[in-house]
This record gives structure tokens, sequence and C-alpha cells, in this order.
């Protein structure tokens, strides 16, 4: 039924074309006229050929809807890929018509006729509709086709969503980017004024020189040249003046733009759940931030500033070109629409580059942050060429798609080139003859001439602003991408009672990562962590511990079940209030490149200096601090580089103690220290268990053992749990790993007694330790087993 709607409409549609140009191309008289001008044909006389465009109309209209009724699949498809050529086709048609319009009115009699306007009209309306209705419309009427043709092809919905989302994806990103712009209205508006200003006087510019010619050449008198040079004058110095204010009023607004783009994304990133930082790239996070919102912001501000002056000046130039001579003006118009389709195909074509230069210089950027910030890595294993052969090649190929943007640009610039110097060859042809005719004076020549140029000028800044609009636009919608981006996880809990007693409830609890959905790191697990007591949780490596804090730091949500805290789920809990009750103390301690302070602060305003030096003494952290060059206020550096291991573990412990938490995680938090960095962290440790709920992972025996509840979980299960005298007489699985670390403890000491080395086992890390025989045996107590 649609397809037939279709052929129908078309067929219509030809019918009434066909009897209003016939009608307008008789005006009254006798069919005969379609013989007398077949026979007689003279392109200066008759517009036969103007009625014959109405068979191209049909042409179009008609191979289209056959096109699309005979294939409904691929005929769609094959309409917009000649969207490009129907144009083109049209836009000929139009000139011609144009053309024929200015050659019959050479013919006074016949250009005064009604009829001929009139059809002349008709003509270019009919055609601008045709080429809409045929495919020239682009996506959108493609789009139209494809719904009433196909609506049962699923192939075909999927289609013309895709084209769609093309068309609007545009057109909305664009007009997104502007409403940026509306808290600068202020500015704006002055932008505006004295943009008008300056193109108003540039405006008239070319007029008084004309003047200044006719002076010279027709009245030869001083007094009628000197008149419009001192205008001139005037109107430069008015017109710099006002330039150089709009400059400086655009280049604030795009300050602005980009510091409102830039802190909005910050935002939004900084609302994603821990999920999203998984599956996307630190180096594509970064880029979306820094790169594409400055060239977005730089782009647009740009491009407005060049649209606005170059729109405003285009229209005074056509305004004072029509007041000279319309004629002319006409010859100038036929090449506008020529140009416009290849700012069009090239817009087009460099838009899809752009996403791809922004796509590749992400992942460029990916490798080279990956490396920078591993680079102590890089180095320990000698794979300096390696990281930078992988960065190069990301570049390579950024390089092929910068070529394919350079070909397009020499096309684009060979084409822009020819239209204006066709132009200007013929405006300067016509208007001669115009000139001998007595029609226009030598100075209106010349003074159209300039304006030609200028308005060729401005034609081209607009053109450069539609591609570099695109490219903007190309980098704005992986911006958006990220604004629009709504968090599957929101922190968006409101309960903050006044008291938290420290319960902690596991029930049922079946979790697997986002980025690993088929895959259970926990199921069914549940237990209880009592206020007050030190739970252990211990198991092979991968069994599920870690998973088990970041369930509780609400980074993710379980598949099944609910962590509960003091009986509530803690998503329900603000996020600022769970994560001053809870505390995590992690493995790898993360510092900011700030003061010591600002690390022990971090998150907090406000905060007395004695509140920062009391969690400081009880992380056993003050005396190593005091000895800083500055104190408090020493800067450590990148990721806290200018630390010692264990210094920046006991500024960790620090930074979890200030906020006074319930709930202690302690995440393996002395797993990567020397001994000597052990034993200090571990005394600092072992002064703040005793006020808090603590759940310890993974931990030293001497802790484990003196845990009020042992946790062991094997596979993501719980199997066992109870305390450590029980477990060691009921589990087999922990009293094996007991075993194993004595035995490994025991080795280690043998082989310290032949070569004066110790190797020391801690939860599946070993590391080496210099020392004296002596030193070994007076340091035994500290060779203990860790889980």
């Amino acid at each position: 039924m649609g397809t037939k709607v279709v052929v129908c409409w078309s067929v219509l549609y030809i019918l009434v074309d066909s009897i209003i140009t016939t009608v307008l191309y008789t005006h009254g008289s006798q069919p005969s006229i379609f013989l007398d001008d077949a026979l007689h044909f003279n392109i200066l006389r008759s517009v036969l050929d103007l009625w014959g465009t109405v068979l191209l109309r049909a042409s179009l209209l008609l191979g289209a809807s056959i096109g699309v009724s005979r294939n409904k699949e691929e005929g769609p498809l094959r309409v917009a890929k000649l969207t490009t050529f129907i144009l083109f086709l049209c836009m000929v048609v139009i000139t011609y018509a144009l053309a024929k319009m200015l050659m019959l009115t050479e013919m006074e009699p016949l250009s005064h006729q009604p009829w001929f306007l009139s059809l002349i009209g008709w003509t270019c309306a009919s055609i601008h509709s045709s080429s809409r209705s045929g495919g020239g419309g682009g996506s959108e009427d493609t789009e139209k086709l494809m719904e009433t043709a196909g609506e049962e092809d699923e192939k075909e919905e999927e289609g013309q969503k895709k084209g769609k989302g093309t068309k609007s994806g545009s057109g909305a990103t664009l007009g997104r980017l502007l409403s940026y712009c509306k808290k600068d209205g202020g500015l704006l508006s002055v932008a505006v004024f004295f943009l008008l200003i300056s193109a108003l006087c540039e405006a008239f510019i070319p007029f008084y020189y004309g003047k200044a010619i006719d002076g010279i050449v027709v009245h030869q008198s001083m007094g009628y040249f000197a008149k419009p040079v001192i205008t001139l004058a005037a109107l430069a110095l008015v017109s710099s003046l006002a330039i150089g204010i709009r400059g400086g009023v655009f280049t604030l607004i795009m300050a602005r733009l980009n510091l409102r783009l830039r802190s909005h994304l910050f935002r939004t990133l900084m609302r994603q759940e821990i999920a999203f930082f998984d599956e996307n790239h630190t180096g594509d996070i970064i880029s979306r931030l820094s790169a594409d919102t400055t060239q977005v912001s730089d782009l647009i501000s740009q491009n407005i500033n060049i649209f606005l002056r170059s729109g405003i000046k285009g229209v005074g130039f056509i305004i004072f070109m029509l007041g000279m001579s319309w004629k002319l003006t006409m010859v100038a118009v036929m090449g506008f629409p020529f140009i416009a389709l290849v700012s069009k195909v090239y817009g087009k074509y460099y838009k899809k580059l752009s996403k791809e230069v922004q796509t590749t210089l992400a992942e460029a950027n990916k490798i080279a942050e990956e490396t920078m910030s591993a680079m102590r890595t890089v180095r320990s294993f000698a794979n300096e060429t390696g990281e930078s052969d992988s960065y190069c090649s990301k570049l390579s190929a950024m390089f092929q798609i910068n070529k394919k943007q350079a070909l397009a640009y020499a096309c684009y610039m060979w084409s822009s080139c020819i239209s204006e110097l066709a132009l200007e060859v013929a405006i300067l042809y016509y208007g001669g003859h115009l000139v001998i005719a007595g029609q226009i004076s030598s100075g209106t020549l010349i003074s159209f001439f300039i304006y030609m140029l200028e308005l060729g000028e401005c034609l081209g800044e607009i053109a450069s602003v539609y591609t570099g609009l695109m490219q903007g636009v190309g980098a704005a919608e992986k911006v958006f991408e990220y604004l629009d981006r709504k968090p599957k996880h929101p922190a968006d809990g409101t309960e903050a009672p006044d008291t938290c007693t420290g319960l902690v409830e596991f029930k049922d609890i079946t979790f697997a990562y986002p980025t690993r959905p088929e895959t259970d790191i926990l199921q069914g697990v549940s237990f209880a962590l009592q206020p007050g007591e030190v739970t252990a949780l211990v198991g092979p490596s991968g069994s599920g511990k870690s998973s088990c804090v970041s369930l509780l730091e609400n980074f993710y949500l379980p598949q099944q079940g609910q962590v509960l805290l003091d009986g509530k789920p803690v998503n329900t809990f603000q996020h600022t209030y769970l994560h001053s009750k809870v505390a995590l103390v992690s493995q790898e301690p993360v510092l900011f490149a700030r003061t010591v302070k600002e690390n022990i602060t971090y998150g907090l305003t406000g905060v007395p200096m004695e509140a920062v030096v009391q969690a400081a003494i009880k992380a056993n952290a003050h005396d190593f601090i005091s000895a800083l060059p500055k104190g408090y206020d020493t800067s450590v550096g990148e990721k806290g580089t200018q630390l010692s291991g264990g210094q920046k573990q006991r500024v960790a412990i620090a930074r979890a103690l200030i906020r006074n938490p319930t709930v202690l995680l302690l995440d393996e938090a002395t797993s990567a220290l020397d001994a000597e960095s052990e034993h200090m962290v571990q005394q600092a440790l072992n002064n703040i268990m005793q006020d808090h709920t603590v759940l310890v992972i993974a931990h030293r025996l001497s802790t484990v053992e003196k845990a009020d509840n042992i946790i062991v979980i094997d596979g993501g299960r719980v199997v066992e749990q109870g305390t450590h005298s029980h477990l060691m007489a009921t589990s087999r699985l922990y009293s094996k790993m007991v075993q194993r670390q004595v035995l490994g403890m025991e080795t280690g000491a043998g082989v310290l007694n032949s070569s004066g080395n110790s190797w020391k086992g801690g939860g599946g890390r070993t590391r080496r330790r210099q020392s004296s025989s002596s030193s070994s045996t007076s340091s035994g107590a500290e060779c203990t087993p860790r889980y």
C-alpha cells in the first residue's frame, strides 16, 4: 500500500506540473505553438526549452518512485546515493532558466510579459521541489520513501533509523552547542552590535570606490573625487575600531564556552559509576576532556564570529549589488548553488574524516597516558622502543587520514576557485556589455566587481564555516556522548542517620563485574561484621575478597542480594555520609600531587590542623612528616612519588582516620611493603583496630589470629568461618594455607642461613630483604605468614 501511495503522488505531481507549465508556455495561444517553436527554434526568442524541463522533472520523480517500488530494500538507499547528482542536475536547470531570462531581457516586449516571468519562476520552484522529492532533499525524504514503501521490512526500518540519526545528529548537536552560548547573551549582543557597525562600514566602502572613480573619469573634478575619498577614510577608521572590539569580545566568549563545556563534562564524569571507568580507558576520557572540548569551543566560537560577520556583510553587498544592476546580480546568483553544493559534499566527507581523526588521536593518547603513568615498568622491562612503536603506529594511522583530509581540501579549493573565477569572468563580460549599452557607468561596474569579489570572499568564509562546524560537530558528538550518559549506578541515596553502630551484613550476594557479566565472582555469599569486632577475610587469590570491599564501598551493585549497613542497603545512604562512616586503606594507596595536609584532608573542608596532626599520630606518620622540608606543607609529588611505600601507606591511614569512620576496611594494606615499613604500618593498624568495626583482607598471621572472626572464601563462596583455633581444627583449606606459609617461612630461614639473604612470603607475593645473620635471628618474630 505504501508503494502505491508514493507512485500515485508522483504521477499526480507530474500532471499538475505539466498542466501549469503548458498553460504558462502557451499563454492562451493555440497548441500549434509547439510545432512552430520546434521548427523555428531560436534560443534568444523561443521558450520551448523551458517547457522541456518538465520532462526532466518527470523523469526524476518517476525514476525515484519506480526504483523504490521495484526494490523496497535497496531502492531508497540507491536514491540517497544519487542525491548529489540530482542536486547538481537541478542546479544546472535553474542556472539555465536564469540565463534564459537574461538573454530574453534583451527583447524588451517579451521580458515584461507576466506569463514569461511566471514561467521562469515556476520552472525554478518546480525543479527545486522535484529535487527534494526525488532524493535531493537528503536523508529526510529518503526516510519518508523508506517508511511508506516498506514499513514491514526489518532491514529497511534499521536503515531508516540510521539515516534519521545521521540527519538529526548534526543539526541537534550544532543547536545544542549554540545553546551553551545563551549565558553569554550580553557579551554576544555587544559583539554583534560592533559586528553590525563594521559590516555596515565595509558594505559602503566599494560604493564610494566607484564614486571616486566616477569623479575622475566621468566628472573629472577634484571636488567630486575628494568627497568620497574622505568618506572612505572615515569608514575605514570606524570599521577597524569596531573589528577590534568585536574580535576581543568573541575571544572572551570562546574562553567562557570552553570553561563551561569542560567543567560540565568533568562534573558529569565525576557522577559516573566505577564500572564506567572500568569500561573506558583513561586515555579516551582525557582526550574528550582536553582535546575535544578545546576543539569544540574554538571551532564553534570562531565560526560563529565568521558566519555572522560574513553573513551580514554578504546581505549588505547583495543589497548594493541589486541597487546597481539587478541583471549583474542575477549572473552572480547563478554561481551560488554550485558553491553551496561543493561545500555540502566537502563538509559531509570532512566530518567523517574528523571523527576518524579524533578516534585515532584518542587511541594514541591512551597509549601515551598508559606509558607515562607506568614509566618505571616500561623502563624495567626495556620496552621503550615497543611503546614508541605502538604510539607512532597510531600517529601513522592518523596521518593517513590527514592525507585524505589534505586531498579533500585540495579538491575543495580547486572547485571553489574555479567557481569564483567563472563568476568573475561572466560578470566582467556581461558588465562590459551593459557599460557599452549605456545601462551602467564604468564606476558602477568597478564598484559592482569589488562587491562581487568581497561577496565571493564572504561565501568562501561561509563555506569554511560549514566545514569547520562539521569538524567541531564531529568532536562534539563524542563529548555529548559522555555528557548524555546517565550513571547506571547513581550515588543518589538519602539516608544519613545520626548514629552508625557499624553492623555490616552480606546477604546472599551474587556479583559479577560489569566488564565480565558472564563470570560470577561471588556466589551466594553471606556473612556479618559485628560492631567493634575485627573480621578477617582469607582465601586464595581471585576468590572474591576485594570484591566484597568494593561492594561495601558501594562501587558496584550486586546482581542478587544486599549489602547492609545497620540494616539498610548501602546504596540508600548519602554518598558523603557512607564514605565518612566506611573508610578504605587499600594495598596501593593513591596520593595526589598536593601537600601532605591536602592529601590527609582529601574530600574534606575546614579541617583544623590539630585534627590533621592527631590523625597522623594515630597513623604513626607524624614523625616522618615533621622531618620533611616543609612538614605538612610538603608536596608528595605525582601519585606520591616523593614518599616511600610505607610513608604513603601511613598517610593513607591518616586520611581514613581523620573521617572518624565506624567501619574500617584494610585491603592487604601491608602486602607491598618492605619489612621496616611493614612494621611501622602494622603498629599504626594495631593502634586503630580497637575502636572500629574492621574488615581485614589477607593480613599478617598475628592479626588474623587475633581476629574475632575469620571468614574463608574459595571460588566466590564462603566455605568456613570461625576463630583461628576453630578453623585450624575444622577447615582443611585454612589449615593447609597456614602450613604452606609456615613451610615457606622455614624454607626462607634455611636460605638465610646459607646465603645471608632471606625471602619472605606474603599473600602470594615474594620480596627480598637484605640482612645479616644476627639481625635475621633477632627479627624472627617478624617472619609471620599472610593471607
